[in-house]
């Protein structure tokens, strides 16, 4: 581990009373290509094949996760040569550096790669043409290898937080999967928001006892970027000359359209909870979306209360009878939910615009670059026009939420 006292501070001064208690509430594992079947087994073969010729990041060849854990390495350096890409004893090792006592760490190779995937299998033929046959079934398998990976991680520390890729033709294999999940010692799991969990509405109640399953667990449901392909029908608004010579993320598109919508399926799927009485039966439920900005939260609440509060207007003959939900949308969204925040968003303004601070919390996306090089120095720099109070909620309290002892 480096000697801290010979480097630069990893910590903005004003928050080095946290270190040891700050919680990332957004982060990846970051394994190449050249190391999936040591970290995944032998069943991501045909994947490995499949992105050999990748362009991407990921295909870089890493021999190992020894990078020096000092300042610039761990702040300046991205993708799989950053200290604890891969390594997840070295992952330890950078969050005590850094101050973190927990993190969410979602999928960044195969299990990223095979949610999306999942969705696409069927309908691009010519993405990973080599591998044939039940396509959408290997992309199953993908995510099956990265839950299995995903659990042996979490047996290993309480303070690694993996996220399991939570993604089932049906309701019934659904819940089967984050039962094996749970009880395996996984402690959150991401559903992509895009697509209908199990096939059903994220309000019906066949999916009660997931909910119910994950409220007893105090194990999040997570929304996060990077498989909301289903969402809309088509990618043809995107195709127009102003979008045309943008960066390209592993997980999205870096236009101004894909930047600007892509809040849309977390939006959906959070009104759909809210309104459709899920966080009113499962008033312990914990919600995250991570990845997605968080901009769109304060106005959603304002626009789900104004149509709760005229909801009877539209009613068919229920003028008296009682409603779904007891409390305004936006006491769920309060209570029951948390957003990560990109050291870009300007959150001092949606804390003074909305006077939600419980809802917006510190993330790193380690070792992503869209996470800046200066995250936490970013973030607590816009808090300072506010109470202390305020900086904990962001870096400590709203993230702990999320990541519960």
């Amino acid at each position: 581990m480096a000697d801290i006292d010979t480097l630069p501070h990893p910590v903005p001064e004003r928050l080095r009373r946290y270190m040891g208690a700050i919680m990332d509430a957004d982060a990846h594992e970051y394994t190449p290509v050249n190391m999936w079947e040591e970290q995944f087994g032998s069943v991501v073969r045909p994947f490995v094949d499949a992105h050999l010729d990748s362009k991407m990041p990921i295909r870089a060849h890493v021999d190992a996760d020894d990078a020096p854990i000092d300042a610039d390495q761990v702040w300046n350096t991205k993708f799989a040569k950053a200290p604890g890409a891969f390594d997840f004893d070295r992952r330890l090792e950078v969050m005590d550096y850094t101050g973190v006592r927990r993190q969410l760490i979602f999928p960044g190779s195969v299990g990223l790669y095979g949610a999306s995937f999942f969705f696409r299998a069927e309908g691009f033929p010519d993405m990973y043409r080599g591998i044939t046959g039940d396509r959408k079934g290997y992309a199953l398998q993908m995510i099956r290898a990265h839950n299995d990976f995903a659990l042996r991680v979490a047996r290993a520390s309480d303070r690694l937080r993996m996220v399991a890729v939570a993604l089932a033709p049906d309701v019934d294999s659904l819940i089967a999967e984050v039962k094996r999940l749970m009880d395996g010692g996984v402690r959150a799991v991401w559903l992509p928001s895009a697509a209908l969990p199990g096939g059903v509405s994220p309000a019906h109640p066949d999916l009660y006892p997931l909910w119910d399953m994950l409220q007893a667990a105090d194990a999040p449901v997570l929304a996060h970027v990077g498989a909301d392909f289903e969402f809309l029908t088509t990618a043809k608004w995107r195709d127009a000359p102003a979008f045309v010579g943008w960066k390209a993320g592993e997980e999205f598109q870096m236009d101004p359209w894909t930047l600007s919508t892509l809040h849309l399926p977390v939006q959906n799927f959070l009104a759909t909870m809210v309104l459709g009485g899920v966080f009113e039966a499962f008033p312990n439920l914990r919600f995250g979306a991570c990845e997605v900005t968080a901009q769109w939260v304060g106005p959603l609440a304002q626009n789900l209360d104004f149509w709760h509060a005229n909801s009877r207007k539209f009613s068919l003959g229920n003028m008296e009878g009682a409603l779904p939900i007891r409390l305004q949308p936006s006491d769920y969204i309060r209570r029951n939910t948390r957003f990560s925040i990109f050291d870009i968003e300007p959150v001092d303004t949606y804390i003074e615009q909305f006077n939600m601070p419980e809802l917006y919390c510190y993330a790193s996306d380690y070792p992503h670059p869209e996470g800046g090089r200066a995250p936490m120095a970013d973030v607590s720099g816009k808090l300072a026009k506010f109470d202390e109070s305020i900086t904990r909620k962001v870096f400590v309290e709203n993230g702990s939420w999320l990541l519960p002892d």
